[in-house]
């Protein structure tokens, strides 16, 4: 139990790192009206892009393996706690100040960590039928079709936000099936329809926030994916995956999660200059740098 709360809190180091890796590799690159081969390519010759990829993978990989043991609302909420892990390393190596509120969430969002941790009792891996797990392969290719219509969408700000909404849906479906997946051994996960929807959820997911970030503000694109992701990863635990807190944990579960999810929020401003005159918001500068 312990180490897999440890794996948590690692898995958000390596969330919090990649997140301005990709964001600084995104901004770097010429816009793109839609996604395609050579968008991909030159996602794939970035050496920053690679790096946040890497990191990505490590803490998808700690996530994954702390979900055999721990229910999704307190790994999604930890996921979503990279974000305080971003405004504090910034604090300690690029000499940013916190302001007040942001403080104030972070916080929050240890204070919800703990009493997530507190709230959560063990729990098995779960077995649900094989009509569940095509269905959530079946909900991966929907979001691939909504995607092809929301980089239609005009303005680009606005398909940002549905593109953000999109990627945060396919991670929150990335989770779910790292919850109900079989095994890891190479028969079983090529004959389990969630392990499928695990591969073709993360690199869609990928590839959808990637664009977002050239459409969309980091601050919009990552509060919509963070709040997303949080929820429905969460909400899909309980309902499918019968994911519960410890008798009489209820209350504190439910607290703890909303302080690291409205924290989260709240620093997904971090580092973001405020709007000019007109109400426009500027591509934040820090911590992406």
């Amino acid at each position: 139990m312990n180490l897999a709360l440890l794996g948590v809190g690692a898995a958000a180091m390596c969330s919090g790192g990649a997140a301005v890796l990709q964001a600084s590799a995104v901004r770097r690159l010429p816009a793109t009206p839609s996604v395609n081969a050579g968008f991909v390519v030159r996602l794939a010759r970035s050496p920053r892009y690679l790096l946040a990829l890497a990191l990505v993978v490590a803490g998808f990989g700690l996530s994954i393996l702390a979900l055999r043991s721990l229910p999704l609302f307190v790994v999604q909420a930890g996921r979503a706690s990279s974000l305080a892990v971003t405004a504090v390393l910034s604090v300690l190596t690029l000499h940013i100040r916190l302001r007040r509120h942001e403080m104030v969430a972070v916080a929050g969002i240890v204070a919800g960590l703990l009493a997530l941790a507190v709230a959560s009792g063990p729990q098995n891996a779960t077995e649900v039928g094989t009509a569940t797990r095509v269905a959530v392969v079946g909900a991966v290719l929907l979001i691939a079709l909504a995607a092809g219509a929301a980089v239609r969408i005009r303005p680009a700000s606005r398909s940002g936000v549905a593109l953000a909404v999109l990627a945060g849906l396919c991670f929150g479906l990335l989770a779910v099936g790292a919850r109900i997946i079989r095994g890891f051994t190479i028969p079983v996960l090529l004959a389990d329809p969630a392990a499928w929807a695990m591969a073709a959820a993360g690199m869609l997911g990928l590839l959808l926030g990637a664009v977002a970030l050239q459409r969309a503000t980091v601050v919009t694109v990552t509060g919509a994916m963070v709040a997303t992701e949080t929820l429905v990863g969460a909400g899909l635990g309980v309902i499918l995956c019968g994911d519960r807190p410890q008798p009489g944990g209820t209350a504190a579960a439910a607290v703890g999660f909303a302080l690291v999810l409205v924290g989260a929020l709240v620093l997904a401003r971090f580092g973001a200059p405020e709007p000019d005159v007109h109400g426009h918001e500027e591509p934040a500068t820090l911590p992406i740098a």
